[in-house]
């Protein structure tokens, strides 16, 4: 009877051990790409200059997150992404019988999210409350490092000071929250996704990506050396999410990194899996 116990207390602690060994492969492997990652950030945006920061994350059974950049990863100047934030605010209002989905309405989120309409985002930041509603809604979703200071095309403002930011962080946990459905839900986070799936500016991480389907919005200011995009690719291997910020920079060399980046990430993701 002891000899059959001692016998079963083997046979466990070696399922144990093999158990551990497992979980400890897994983490390895996932260093390994974490590193492998930061490795490729560094040879493609490096060239940029500037300040950058970027996010990658790999959603699914197997999650992966790599956050790097050229200095301190914070916030930055959002550009144009901060339009995501502004969709958010509008869709929440419609959840709550706020605001109507008039054909105007739906026109202008097609002209702010398909061709980046600075105009058409200040209507709806007008419809949506102001500055100070759309702000709200970003603090609600704990957005902790984004804020609209100022309307699109308001460069007084801008001399004085005031700008809209947003960061990798905070632009990631967009897309993968929404995609997700677990920003509005099903519903509205459906329609957030079909806007974003009809982005035209596929000129940056997108641009040299095949096989894949892009949920993306840019963002630009060149008198700042602002270039940004936030992207979301689906492939038959998997769902990444890629966010880069990217200010003070060369912007041959900004839109050259963003396409290799972009490339080399998702060929990455899908060959490691």
């Amino acid at each position: 009877m002891k000899k059959f116990s001692r016998a079963v207390l083997i046979l466990l602690l070696a399922a144990v051990g093999l158990g551990l060994w497992s979980t400890n492969a897994q983490a390895t492997s996932l260093k390994q790409e974490q590193t492998a990652i930061k490795k490729i950030a560094k040879r493609d945006l490096k060239p940029m200059g500037g300040r950058w920061s970027v996010k990658v994350t790999r959603l699914g059974q197997r999650p992966v997150s790599v956050q790097t950049g050229h200095t301190k990863v914070g916030r930055q100047r959002a550009a144009s992404t901060i339009k995501v934030y502004i969709m958010l605010a509008v869709y929440r209002r419609v959840q709550r019988h706020r605001f109507r989905l008039t054909a105007q309405n739906q026109r202008d989120l097609k002209l702010m999210i398909h061709n980046s309409d600075n105009a058409a985002a200040n209507r709806l930041i007008k419809r949506a409350g102001g500055l100070r509603a759309v702000n709200q809604t970003i603090r609600a979703f704990h957005f902790k490092q984004t804020m609209l200071a100022r309307h699109l095309l308001d460069t007084q403002a801008l001399r004085r000071g005031h700008d809209n930011y947003t960061s990798v962080s905070d632009l990631t946990h967009f897309l993968t929250r929404v995609y997700r459905h677990r920003l509005l839900g099903r519903t509205y986070d459906r329609k957030m996704l079909t806007l974003l799936k009809g982005c035209r500016n596929h000129s940056k991480l997108p641009a040299l990506v095949k096989r894949a389907t892009v949920y993306n919005k840019t963002g630009e200011y060149p008198d700042k050396g602002v270039q940004n995009d936030a992207a979301l690719f689906k492939t038959k291997h998997g769902v990444y999410s890629i966010v880069v910020l990217a200010q003070s920079g060369n912007q041959y060399q900004q839109y050259r990194g963003m396409n290799h980046f972009g490339r080399d990430v998702v060929t990455y993701l899908n060959q490691h899996r």
